[in-house]
């Protein structure tokens, strides 16, 4: 299905780089880093039809997820059965949990190799109008301050068929005028999904102690800073303000990297960054490495082809090709 440059539209493609397919993703700004060594391997689903739209993302290594939804939408997410965790906005999330983004959020999401999430939105008068007509209470009312809740396992599961079928329908080709898809895009997922919070068990929170959080958050937005500088275990403990052992077991608790793996991870991803958007004519691969602080060249190619599964001249190369 070829993407369409207005709605309805219907993407389905299998992808080998993370960043083709954020740059892909339609409804979402994505930022995208990969945490552990391997070949990236990624399937999306999306299509939408005036007021509702859906995704369905897997993807195949582990990954920190940031961006943002477009305005003006409520978006809503529910993992596959296949799923058992993932992190989002510090909440450990399993396949018996929906998230309902809050108005404004970004996403900040830890996602492991099993990562499989639909996803969809809807406008705020078709929610209120299928609420109304449900006799629920409309959607903030249900949830209050909660944004991940705990659901009733057969409510997710119908919530999932319906997803299922709509993405099925979607690869073997159903036309988006299709009268019955679109019924069940517009009416019977949002209820379904509806149903879903109305009946929950209850809100999920971080089960992180909040001195850790703090901790990850202010190392996190250090490193972000100050990546390109040289940066040690002692300096982002110093920064977040903990003992190094603390850091440690947030680290390791949320990415599962201890702080000076997630550096070198996050310092390889910045290189491969900048070699996806240089002039392989013009820019040397050792100027882009120094300046990430890897020196020695041999030692730089070993770790960044054990992360992504190629050199960085194949990076380039395919780059500018």
């Amino acid at each position: 299905m070829a993407q369409i440059g207005s709605l309805p539209y219907a993407i389905h493609q299998v992808f080998s780089d993370f960043d083709d397919l954020s740059e892909a993703a339609r409804q979402w700004t994505l930022d995208l880093r990969q945490l552990d060594r391997g070949a990236f391997h990624g399937e999306l689903t999306q299509f939408g039809v005036g007021a509702a739209h859906v995704s369905r993302a897997r993807f195949g290594r582990k990954l920190i997820q940031k961006g943002s939804p477009l305005n003006g939408r409520r978006m809503i997410a529910v993992p596959s059965r296949n799923v058992e965790e993932f992190f989002w906005r510090g909440i450990r999330v399993t396949n018996q949990d929906l998230i309902v983004f809050p108005r404004g959020a970004e996403m900040a999401a830890t996602s492991n190799p099993d990562f499989d999430v639909y996803t969809c939105s809807f406008s705020e008068e078709l929610l209120r109008t299928l609420s109304e007509s449900q006799g629920v209470g409309e959607l903030d009312e249900m949830l209050g301050d909660a944004s991940v809740i705990r659901c009733r396992v057969s409510a997710l599961e119908s919530a999932r068929k319906c997803f299922g079928q709509l993405c099925s329908q979607m690869r073997g080709g159903a036309s988006l005028g299709d009268p019955q898809l679109v019924h069940c895009l517009s009416h019977d997922l949002p209820i379904r999904l509806l149903s879903a919070i109305s009946t929950s068990h209850g809100a999920r929170v971080s089960e992180m102690t909040r001195k850790r959080e703090l901790a990850l958050m202010r190392a996190e937005a250090f490193v972000e800073r100050c990546a390109e500088g040289y940066i040690d275990v002692q300096d982002l403990s110093r920064v977040a303000q903990v003992s190094k052992r603390t850091l440690e077991y947030a680290f390791v608790e949320r990415f599962g990297l201890a702080p000076n793996a997630y550096l070198k991870s996050y310092r390889l991803n910045s290189v491969r960054r900048e070699l996806r958007a240089a002039d392989s004519v013009v820019v040397k691969i050792a100027d882009i490495a120094n300046r990430w602080g890897f020196w020695h060249m041999g030692q730089f190619a070993a770790d960044y082809r054990a992360q992504f599964d190629e050199l960085p001249s194949q990076t380039l190369r395919r780059a500018n090709s």
